[in-house]
């Protein structure tokens, strides 16, 4: 592959009036973040790639999230090792490619006991995590360093952040994380990144019908504005449609309920000042769930994130009332001194994320990648369904990979591993 820093691409995107007279080596339905991805990865490995949107590219979940692109420090409580490097090599990579959308900023975590917020259980973990993350750095530039994480005593906790509660208070797990304040910016770099390796992008086309020969994918039908059709030719599909890839799945091929049960996550942007000069990770009084975190934006207080079930309704992205009050609540009872009210949010940023089981807010773990040829659906139909912003890439490249392994495609002779 070519390497996390300083790559060139020339840019053979053609016009995407063009699109249907182009034949295409894959074809991506859906702009979010892992449609991009697809598309960029899709590049790199020589492929031409179309990725298409009905709407407006990252327009949907990928312009709602919390912009915290993490480490995988919370992955040490079950030791599960591999989703901890995968999130610090990834977590790199944004810092790398994107140093002026992307930059390092400093978390407190209050710590007053309990089995897992001890100060003595956050040493031992940060200790560890500097042995498995030593690469953590490798290749960043000055501004993007993150530094080690360490433990704080009690006193310099609440010199760090007076709004602390003080009662019962032992100390303070700080660390660093990588954060996007401006999301949609960085959505935006991605399309242009996946543009510069030969993506085509085609938005406002709605994916109608998959066209195949033979059991074999050949084509997707699409709608544009006015209600004109056309086919963009290609032998693979990949479904990256985020919430609603479990409705096109069905469409495409058959009903498969586990790639996307949906839940409701919203994000709050406040206009009041943040509590800290960093960001805090705090929960109510007795509780350590659920964590909160809260950072400063633009000279507001960026809160989140706050998970509940969904229900089908009017507005069915918009969190009830109910479920606002009661994040400020918690908010509220985290950080006795924010005073955070319904006229304080400026910005509400909501989006749906797979749910283990339906009808719950207990979020899905792991991406599903279904190769729709292996149970009897069209050969060269594929679904993502993913669960992390920070993690899109390394799902992408995976995706890609599995693509080329199937023969159906060839990377091109000059791309390199």
């Amino acid at each position: 592959m070519l390497s996390e820093i300083g790559e060139t691409f020339v840019n053979l995107r053609p016009h995407p009036a063009h699109a249907a007279h182009e034949q295409f080596d894959i074809i991506v339905i859906g702009g979010g973040v892992y449609g991009l991805m697809i598309g960029l990865e899709a590049g790199r490995a020589g492929l031409r790639a179309a990725i298409v949107e009905r709407n407006q590219i990252g327009g949907a979940t990928s312009a709602n999230w919390f912009r915290i692109l993490h480490g995988g420090l919370r992955y040490l409580q079950t030791l599960d090792i591999p989703r901890l490097r995968e999130s610090i090599t990834e977590r790199r990579w944004f810092l790398r490619n994107f140093p002026d959308l992307v930059h390092p900023m400093g978390f407190l975590m209050p710590l007053y006991g309990g089995k897992m917020r001890h100060p003595a259980v956050f040493r031992a973990a940060f200790a560890l995590d500097a042995v498995l993350t030593l690469d953590r750095n490798a290749g960043l530039s000055p501004d993007s360093v993150l530094a080690r994480g360490r433990v704080l005593s009690a006193s310099d906790v609440r010199k760090t952040c007076s709004q602390i509660r003080p009662d019962g208070l032992l100390g303070g797990a700080l660390w660093n994380d990588a954060v996007a304040e401006d999301g949609v910016a960085l959505v935006a770099a991605l399309r242009t990144r996946a543009e510069a390796s030969g993506a085509t992008v085609v938005e406002q086309a709605e994916a109608l019908a998959l066209e195949t020969d033979r059991g074999s994918v050949t084509a997707v039908k699409v709608r544009r504005p006015q209600g004109y059709e056309e086919e963009l030719r290609g032998p693979v599909v990949v479904n990256a449609a985020g919430p609603w890839c479990a409705e096109l799945a069905a469409r495409f091929d058959r009903p498969v309920p586990e790639l996307f049960r949906p839940s409701l996550a919203f994000n709050l942007v406040l206009d009041l000042p943040p509590p800290a000069p960093l960001g805090l990770a705090v929960s109510p009084p007795d509780k350590t769930d659920p964590t909160l975190f809260l950072y400063p934006v633009r000279g507001g207080t960026f809160a989140g994130t706050w998970h509940t079930s969904w229900h089908e309704g009017p507005d069915p992205v918009h969190p009830p009332q109910a479920d606002i009050d009661a994040f400020l609540e918690a908010l509220n009872l985290s950080v006795p001194t924010l005073g955070a009210t319904r006229g304080h949010i400026s910005k509400i940023h909501a989006g749906l994320l797979p749910a283990k089981e339906a009808g719950t807010a207990k979020l899905s773990v792991r991406e599903i990648i279904l190769d729709h040829g292996t149970t009897g659906g069209p050969i060269g139909l594929y679904t993502v369904s993913g669960v992390k912003f920070t993690t899109a890439r390394r799902v992408a490249a995976n995706l890609v990979k599995r693509v080329l392994a199937s023969r159906r495609i060839a990377a091109a002779p000059d791309v390199a591993e």
